[in-house]
């Protein structure tokens, strides 16, 4: 069971977050065992126009990153509630291909739930391509919120 809707989680990532890694992130879905969303590309994500990609441009490897880290922390949250802090303790990204001038969509899971840790995976998607541009892994520390 979710801990949090779309609506909240987008409330909390609004909250928690600091306005840098803000660029108009979409909680699109909340599964039973993952959250899904979408980052809108906008021209200034992209990269100069590259021969060997047929003369496309390519998405920003640290748009990238950012966006999987965020899809991760959402994921963490979606499944253990907004009353807690979540720090990330490690963090893996295979590219696999080049992201193209298309919205970037990230599918979180939840791989095994802890006390203290949280082991989460992301597959990235460029548009409508069907294999992964992207794939992350994630350990964060989770810790109850203190209140002051």
């Amino acid at each position: 069971m979710t801990a949090l809707t779309a609506s909240a989680l987008t409330q909390l990532l609004r909250r928690n977050l600091p306005a840098v890694d803000h660029r108009g992130e979409i909680v699109e879905e909340i599964g039973a065992d993952f959250v899904r969303l979408r980052l809108p590309i906008r021209a200034e994500y992209m990269g100069p126009a590259d021969a060997s990609v047929n003369g496309e441009g390519i998405l920003s490897g640290p748009i990238t990153m950012g966006f999987a880290d965020t899809a991760l922390y959402a994921c963490v949250h979606a499944f253990y509630g907004e009353h807690v802090v979540a720090v990330i303790a490690s963090f893996n990204v295979s590219f696999l291909r080049a992201a193209r001038n298309a919205d970037l969509v990230a599918t979180a899971r939840l791989l095994k739930r802890g006390r203290s840790l949280a082991f989460v995976e992301a597959h990235l998607h460029s548009g409508a391509a069907t294999d992964p541009c992207a794939h992350v892994t994630a350990t964060y520390a989770v810790r109850a919120l203190v209140a002051d």
